[in-house]
């Protein structure tokens, strides 16, 4: 009977992939003071961590929608699931200089070698037209993966 448990214990392990951890540093695009400090990917989520560089007010983020942030990995766009220290639209949140957030993302493919963190269409209309818009978006193009 122990036998079989620890078999069975052994084979529910085997199962689970371990989470992988990125030092990265990449600043937002157009001036935006946030910096990504790291990305952690697992068989459940990719988890982009994002820290301010200078007090930031009336920050949210919206789960659903057009709006809703994603990750474009391999032409295919990987949906926003939450996070942790961050509030959802149309609630927000005012944070201080250096401090952190991390948003999930459904998990990316593990060959992604690349890819951008896209905020909702506000942020597509940006890099189209960076004028087109008083709002400044948080967009991070091009982060490498080891």
């Amino acid at each position: 009977m122990r036998l079989t448990a620890l078999l069975c214990g052994v084979l529910v392990l085997g199962c689970f992939q371990p989470a992988a951890a990125e030092i990265v540093s990449q600043q937002a695009e157009n001036k935006v003071p946030v910096t990504m400090i790291g990305v952690v990917t697992s068989a459940r989520y990719t988890e982009v961590r994002l820290q301010t560089q200078a007090a930031l007010n009336g920050v949210c983020w919206t789960s659903q929608g057009t709006d809703s942030p994603y990750l474009l990995a391999g032409g295919r766009r990987y949906r926003f699931l939450g996070g942790d220290g961050i509030t959802a639209c149309p609630a927000v949140r005012n944070y201080a200089a250096h401090e952190s957030m991390a948003l999930r993302f459904e998990p990316l493919d593990p060959q992604a070698k690349e890819f951008s963190l896209v905020e909702g269409q506000g942020g597509e209309n940006q890099m189209i037209d960076p004028g087109s818009s008083k709002t400044r978006f948080w967009n991070f193009l091009r982060v490498k993966l080891k």
